[in-house]
């Protein structure tokens, strides 16, 4: 603390003034004492008062924070403001310097002797205390200040103290006038804003603070003290920040701060630089404000690709910002961090745009074999902080804590094909359809680098073959990161797709319906199941650990039939610039095993081949060397055997079976029809294919000649054959006939004749259906030329299993007609029918009866019906059914014609 005020209010002069090491060695008559330094000790210390003003400073155009009241009720805008502290120089005088403790004695010793750094405290600007020394070792520092009052016409001039460099040997010129500053309390650096923004910040000042050292201070080609507030135009140029501060009687003309660092999580190089300037500002009523602006540069628009891991996990050449320069921003976004126990204050801040505000979008180029890939997002700014234990730039800690604040950004593209191996050896698989991307970050020998920690993918293969366009989650796989393109699973997809061809086979070669959960992709089959690998030691893949039992080939398991399997379904995708994307699913020479009713009769193979492009799709899907024991090999009934069967389908056109070699052998009960059905033939028959959206069907039908032996004459016999291939995840089934229902065979014996027709339909699950009919009956007709007649009888059996349920039928019809001369005729039709329905466990019934009677002039007919009705068993609907036929038009008709002929 001083120890004297020296005050002088013409020029006005206003010191605090101590001193040591001083001895008087004398009294002038005046009664002043003389003092002198008789050692080498003396020292002069002179407190000035605050030398800075912190000012408030605000964005151009926006108003005052704060207003005051006026007489006129108007109020008035304010920009707040704020004191500095003291500020002191030490100087050290010369052994034999007096000093007369007056204003001008004073002044003198001060001339006379030299400002001593470590006791040199100069807070300008405000909460910035700087130690003033010469900037060559060679050279002094002096203070240039006047003694007495400088007047001219009766107007003295502001006292003030002009701190300068002077050579040491006089007579020499000083080669460089500037001074040099370092601080000296980096604490008071640190202290908090005075609550308004202010033009040299806490985060700036803390980082000049920490730059302007002995070793490295900051330079001042002008300092002046005074009563009023001091001047400066000082700068600082380091590696990473740069500082000018142009200041006049205490109040900031110019401040200029630049930063330098890297954006996140690119690694580019960039700078941030926030000006503030004194403007008569229109918008503030002309007056002279401090303005502030904050403008990011990038300096470094291009990244090259660094190498190893990370480049794997970033699939880019050259990185490229494209518009460079940002300004209009929010400024004292400066964000701390904390490690070790120890805060770093303004580590890194996420640019914002203060109209809005919103965040800063920085437009990218990717360079990419296909084409160049453009995106936009945001990144933060890290500053280069190089501090004792901590660097920004290196700090795991740090980029750890980078990746919370920033988390890694989702990012849509519009559907591009990426190479995302750029492998010397490229394969099908290298390239997919990026919808979206994650762009996250991580801490690398060259910096900051980019990562995609996931990828928003389309397999055009699930969109060509199973019509599914959504996009799904994917990532790089560690071990495709760590080896490189040496290995094949390229990404891992979360959560696993469904590759799912049951219910819709005519998709996958119409004969098999494969199903399995992906859960990677491999740069050769493309969706795979990473569980489904070739067990150790071995180069085959257990079926089980890849296919449900719902997965199936002709309506059997595969995990059933497939055996000694080496590799799944590749299911990939074929990328070209400037064309639609193609598909293509194969899975080719795949062994079958025996099982259940699939019995392989040699090396029994599948192969699949799926195609599809532009141009369209082609199907080719056959199963060799194989024969269907139905129902099961243990109880069998028939036996088909195939060379071959194939399913096609070409662009634009029908899909179609093929089948080889087919052979069918009756078996157990069904022997009876052998050697019908050795007389069938099917090889050289081609089949008609039937097509609907839920199966196909190839049909062989083979018409046998009619059968005449004597009074025998058999017609109309027809053996037919349909092989079924659903498209829905049924079975394959087999249906053999003699005739049809729609066209029964005929057999006459003498007037006696009949009819029927036997269809069977058997799959692996055993008989789903047996239906056949047989008919008879006999017909006598007599004409005596002035009458003739007929009479009829015929009956009937039907029996029908499907499902599970049975249905027998049996009917009996009766009848005749009579003609006379032509002029009359009347005929009787009788019509009874029983049916037993297993279902309802009923036996059912119907009578219909017909009248006509025919008149040369006149006709007419009589039709009854009984209705049905339920003879026994069923349910009560059942005998309300038969209860309301009581009620029935055509039994009231026939009780009325009974009633006709009752008296006879």
């Amino acid at each position: 603390m001083p120890n004297f005020l020296l005050v002088r209010s013409l020029d006005h002069l206003l010191l605090g003034v101590s001193w040591s090491g001083l001895t008087v060695t004398e009294t002038r008559p005046d009664g002043m004492p003389v003092l002198e330094a008789t050692g080498a000790g003396a020292r002069l210390v002179v407190s000035f008062p605050p030398q800075h003003v912190a000012e408030e400073t605000s964005p151009t155009g926006q108003s005052a924070q704060t207003t005051l009241p006026t007489a006129s009720d108007t109020p008035v805008p304010v920009w707040q403001g704020m004191l500095s502290g003291p500020s002191r120089i030490a100087f050290a005088l010369p052994p034999g310097t007096t000093l007369v403790p007056t204003v001008d004695g004073i002044l003198q010793a001060m001339s006379q002797g030299r400002p001593i750094a470590a006791d040199t405290a100069v807070e300008l600007p405000w909460r910035m205390v700087f130690a003033v020394q010469d900037h060559q070792g060679g050279q002094d520092i002096a203070s240039d200040h006047p003694v007495l009052p400088l007047t001219v016409a009766g107007v003295s001039g502001l006292w003030r103290a002009r701190l300068r460099s002077v050579q040491r040997e006089p007579g020499t010129p000083v080669q460089d006038a500037s001074l040099a500053l370092h601080a000296v309390d980096p604490a008071t650096a640190k202290s908090p804003d005075p609550g308004f923004p202010v033009p040299l910040g806490q985060v700036s000042r803390d980082r000049l603070a920490g730059k302007a050292t002995p070793a490295q201070p900051a330079r001042a080609s002008r300092l002046e003290l005074s009563a009023l507030g001091g001047t400066l135009t000082a700068t600082g140029r380091w590696d990473t920040f740069q500082w000018e501060h142009d200041a006049v009687l205490g109040r900031d003309v110019r401040v200029r701060t630049e930063t330098s660092g890297v954006l996140y999580p690119l690694g580019h190089r960039a700078r941030y630089v926030e000006f503030s300037e004194r403007v008569f500002d229109p918008t503030a009523g002309h007056a002279a404000v401090l303005r502030s602006t904050f403008v990011l540069t990038v300096t470094e628009p291009v990244r090259p690709p660094p190498a190893g891991p990370v480049a794997r996990a970033f699939p880019f050449g050259d990185v490229e910002i494209t518009t460079l320069v940002y300004r209009g921003l929010i400024g004292n976004g400066w964000q701390n961090f904390t490690t070790a126990g120890q805060t770093h204050l303004g580590v890194y801040f996420k640019p914002t745009f203060a109209d809005g505000p919103r965040t800063v979008e920085f437009p990218v180029r990717c360079a990419a074999p296909q084409g160049d890939v453009r995106f936009s997002m945001p990144l933060l700014f890290v500053a280069d902080t190089t501090k004792p234990g901590f660097a920004s730039l290196t700090n795991p800690d740090l980029a750890e804590h980078l990746a919370r604040v920033l988390p890694p950004q989702s990012v849509p593209l519009p559907g591009i094909p990426i190479d995302l191996v750029r492998s010397g050896a490229p394969r099908d698989g290298d390239v997919h359809e990026i919808h979206g991307i994650t762009v996250g970050g991580t801490l690398h020998a060259t910096g900051y680098r980019p990562v995609l920690t996931g990828l928003d993918v389309r397999l055009p293969a699930l969109r060509a073959l199973l019509g599914k366009n959504e996009p799904y989650r994917a990532e790089f796989t560690p071990e495709y990161l760590n080896q490189g393109a040496s290995h094949d699973r390229l990404l891992k997809l979360n959560p696993p797709v469904a590759i799912d061809f049951v219910g819709q086979s005519d998709r996958s070669g119409g004969l098999v319906a494969p199903r399995f959960s992906a859960d990677a992709v491999s740069r050769d089959l493309g969706p795979v199941n990473s569980a489904a690998q070739p067990a150790p030691g071995t180069d085959a893949i257990d079926p089980a650990r890849l296919f449900p039992p719902e997965a199936t080939v002709l309506g059997f398991a595969l995990i059933d039939l497939v055996s000694d399997l080496k590799k799944p379904p590749t299911v990939t995708s074929a990328l070209a610039p400037g064309r639609p994307p193609g598909a293509r699913m194969a899975w080719n020479d795949v062994r079958l095993k025996a099982s259940g009713p699939f019995r392989p009769t040699g090396e029994s193979t599948l192969d699949l081949t799926v195609t599809a492009s532009a141009d369209g799709t082609d199907t080719h899907c056959k199963v060799t060397d194989f024969a269907l024991v139905l129902p099961t090999p243990s109880a069998p009934l028939l036996k088909v055997q195939f060379a071959a069967m194939t399913f096609t389908q070409k662009s634009g056109g029908p899909p179609s079976i093929a089948l080889e070699d087919v052979e069918l052998e009756f078996l157990g009960e069904l022997q009876l029809l052998q050697e019908l059905g050795e007389a069938v033939d099917l090889s050289d028959l081609a089949p008609q294919i039937d097509v609907n959206p839920d199966e196909l069907v190839a049909s062989y039908s083979l018409p046998l000649p009619s059968v005449t032996a004597g009074a025998f004459v058999m017609t109309n016999l027809e053996a037919s054959t349909e092989i079924a291939v659903p498209f829905d995840g049924r079975p394959v089934s087999v249906t053999f006939g003699f005739a049809s229902r729609d066209n029964p065979f005929t057999l006459t014996v003498l007037m006696f004749g009949g009819g029927g027709y036997l269809e069977v339909e058997l799959d692996h699950r055993g008989l789903q259906r047996l239906e056949a009919a047989l008919e008879f009956g006999a017909m006598l007709a007599v004409d005596f030329v002035v009458a003739r007649g007929e009479v009829h009888a015929f009956g009937g059996i039907r029996f029908e299993l499907a499902d599970g349920e049975v249905t027998l039928t049996g009917y009996l019809r009766i009848g005749g007609c009579v003609e006379v001369l032509g002029l009359v005729s009347v005929s009787v039709e009788l019509c009874i029918s029983l049916a037993y329905q297993s279902a309802t466990k009923a036996l059912v019934g119907r009578a219909t009866l017909v009248i006509e009677v025919d008149f040369t002039l006149c006709s007419a007919s009589v039709e009854l019906d009984s209705g049905t009705w339920v003879l026994a068993g069923g349910s009560s609907a059942d005998r309300a059914v038969r209860a309301l036929s009581d009620t029935d038009e055509g039994l009231a008709r026939w009780r009325a014609y009974q009633a006709a002929f009752a008296p006879l």
